[in-house]
C-alpha cells in the first residue's frame, strides 16, 4: 500500500520497495547498499535481500534487481530467481541495473554486443518488463579474480584489443543518478508498469512532462 511520506517537500508518495541482487566480487553489493540508503533518505521503506535467500516479491510496491554482468548477461542468480517468481514479478513495477565493464558497447559482426545490451534477457523474461533500467560501472580487481574468471576476462578483453588489468569505473554518481531517475520515472508512468495496468502509461506525454518541469524551474528561479 501507498503511504504518503513523512518528508517535506516530497512529490512522491511513500514506497515499499525490495532490492534484490547477486554479487561476485562485491561491487554491485556496494551501490546496492548505498541506493538502499538513498532511497530512505527520500522517505522510503527498503529492504535488501540476496538472490540466494530466495525472497519473494510480493507486497511490495517496487522491485529494483541488481546484478553483475556474466556471459554477455545479468549473472545467472539472478534470472534464476526471476524464473521463478515470474508471475508475481508481472504484477509490480521494476526497475534494474546492472554492474559492468564494457559501458559503452558496440557494434560486432552486425550485432549489438555489451553496453545496454547486457540487459536484453532482463527485458524478454516479462511480460510486463521494467519500466527503466541502466548499466554502471564496475571493477576488477586482477588479484582477486578466480582462475576461471581470470581466463575469461583476459580473453574477453583480447577480443577488444585490450590488456586485462585491475581498474574501477564505479562511480557513486551513477547509482545516485539511478535512484533519481527510478523514483522520477515511477511516479511518471512505472507505476503503472504492471499486469492489468501498463495500458494507462501508453498515454504518457514525454515532452509535456519536460515543460512542466521547465516551468516549474523557471517559478523557483
Amino acid at each position: 500500500m501507498l503511504r504518503v511520506s513523512p518528508q517535506k517537500n516530497r512529490r512522491w508518495l511513500e514506497l515499499r520497495i525490495l532490492i534484490v541482487y547477486t554479487t561476485r566480487y562485491g561491487t554491485t553489493e556496494r551501490a546496492v547498499e548505498l541506493a538502499k540508503r538513498l532511497f530512505e533518505e527520500e522517505g522510503h521503506e527498503v529492504e535488501v535481500r540476496e538472490v540466494k535467500e530466495n525472497p519473494s516479491p510480493r507486497g511490495y510496491d517496487l522491485v529494483v534487481m541488481s546484478a553483475p554482468v556474466y556471459r554477455d548477461g545479468p549473472h545467472w542468480d539472478l534470472t534464476d530467481w526471476i524464473s521463478e517468481h515470474r508471475e508475481e514479478l508481472e504484477e509490480i513495477p521494476k526497475a534494474f541495473f546492472l554492474v559492468a565493464m564494457h559501458l559503452a558497447g558496440s557494434v560486432f559482426m552486425g550485432k549489438l554486443h555489451g553496453g545496454i545490451a547486457y540487459s536484453q534477457p532482463l527485458i524478454e523474461a516479462f511480460e510486463v518488463p521494467p519500466f527503466y533500467g541502466t548499466l554502471i560501472g564496475g571493477e576488477i580487481d586482477v588479484e582477486r579474480l578466480s582462475d576461471e574468471d581470470r581466463r575469461k576476462m583476459r580473453r574477453f578483453y583480447a577480443v577488444l584489443g585490450e590488456k586485462l588489468e585491475s581498474k574501477s569505473l564505479y562511480r557513486e554518481e551513477d547509482v545516485k543518478a539511478f535512484v533519481r531517475r527510478t523514483l522520477l520515472y515511477y511516479d511518471w508512468f512505472g507505476k503503472h508498469f504492471r499486469r492489468g495496468e501498463v495500458d494507462k502509461a501508453k498515454d504518457f506525454d514525454f515532452m509535456e512532462k519536460v515543460r512542466e518541469m521547465e516551468a516549474r524551474l523557471d517559478a523557483e528561479g
